[in-house]
């Protein structure tokens, strides 16, 4: 690597960090505020509050990561520019873009590293976060017992589940229907059961076969059944997991089993590819950043900040909007995901060739 890229590299780099910790502070000072009420009500103690921020602390890396690869490269490059160095460094035979390749490299590898990070830690993470707040509002004990659980599986069964012991995967008072795929309708009806993913090993119960009207045709007893419902459905027990406290895997196994049941997977989908596209839009970011750090040279530090702050609004918000018309079914969940990504990136292009012209 020239020495040039070195330079510019470190510029860069030594923003980028002084941004994340910054931004960091400021978004964690923020969560604090909005949870003060919360924490003050439950007199959470410091050690949980703490836990608590810890917790928190790899989702809010990954709110900043795009907003802090934006401002490393306006403040690095826009110095270089500023202090007429770029300047310097081009007139002696550097194109724009053999300068700035680097850079972007450097960009994509933050943003494979956010992908991984935001794919497993951050979810972890967000989980962990989700049971210290349930601990807190049941002091110290979560409730791992459901009663009265209704859901439908796939290959359209109906289950009923009297009660439900989420940690011991055991059910009481069982009901399932099945009418699609069978000649004709069926009933099994047990006192308890426990899950074993697909299979559920049942205890004390009746077999029903009834006929199109519903009435009964065929009563079996039986002491223990073994039935395979097709999938793992522990997902409808007890505290299933939201969509922040999913990696990739685990959301397209819920899309899997709720596209079976019959059951809307928009807001599944959606978020299934915004892992992808959110690590990655440092990298749209920062394409688009390299243009605009060198259109104001003469302006000082003030516009770039400016400049740069405006076009991380405009992302964010573009970014939920499509994520909404996404969840909603106006927007399918890939382009959802990946439409802010596109305007901006197709802009970075056009500023870019303006300034390479």
């Amino acid at each position: 690597m020239r020495i040039v890229h070195r330079y510019l590299l470190r510029e860069y780099l030594t923003n980028y960090l002084y941004c994340s910790v910054g931004f960091l502070v400021l978004l964690v000072g923020n969560f604090l505020f909005e949870i003060s009420n919360f924490l003050v009500d439950k007199r959470a103690s410091l050690s949980v509050i703490c836990l608590l921020v810890y917790y928190q602390i790899p989702y809010l890396l990954m709110d900043v990561f795009p907003a802090a690869v934006l401002f490393g490269v306006f403040l690095g490059l826009g110095r270089l520019a500023r202090d007429r160095e770029l300047d310097v460094i081009r007139t002696s035979g550097w194109s724009f873009p053999a300068l700035t390749a680097p850079l972007l490299l450097v960009t994509l590898l933050l943003c494979m590293g956010a992908f991984y990070f935001n794919d497993r830690v951050v979810p972890a993470a967000n989980f962990r976060y989700e049971q210290e707040i349930r601990k807190i509002i049941h002091r110290d004990f979560i409730p791992f017992i459901q009663e009265n659980v209704v859901f439908k599986g796939p290959d359209d069964r109906f289950f009923y589940l009297r009660r439900v012991n989420e940690r011991h995967k055991t059910v009481e008072g069982i009901l399932i229907y099945q009418s699609e795929g069978q000649r004709f309708p069926r009933l099994i009806a047990a006192a308890s059961g426990r899950i074993e993913e697909q299979f559920w090993h049942l205890k004390q119960g009746n077999y029903y076969e009834l006929d199109q009207e519903g009435n009964i045709t065929t009563v079996t007893a039986f002491e223990e059944l073994v039935e395979d419902v097709g999938e793992d459905l522990s997902i409808f027990l007890g505290q299933s997991k939201g969509v922040d406290e999913m990696s990739r895997a685990e959301l397209k196994r819920y899309m899997t089993i709720y596209a079976k049941s019959g059951l809307d997977i928009s807001s599944f989908a959606v978020n299934y590819h915004l892992k992808v596209a959110l690590p990655f839009a440092g990298l749209i970011l920062a394409f688009l950043g390299l243009p605009f750090a060198t259109m104001f040279p003469k302006s000082g530090r003030a516009i770039g900040l400016a400049v740069s702050l405006l076009l991380i609004m405009v992302y964010f918000f573009t970014t939920v909007l499509f994520r909404e018309m996404g969840v909603s079914g106006l927007v399918s969940p890939f382009w959802a995901a990946w439409l802010p990504n596109v305007f901006f990136l197709a802009l970075g292009i056009v500023l870019l060739f303006l300034v390479i012209k």
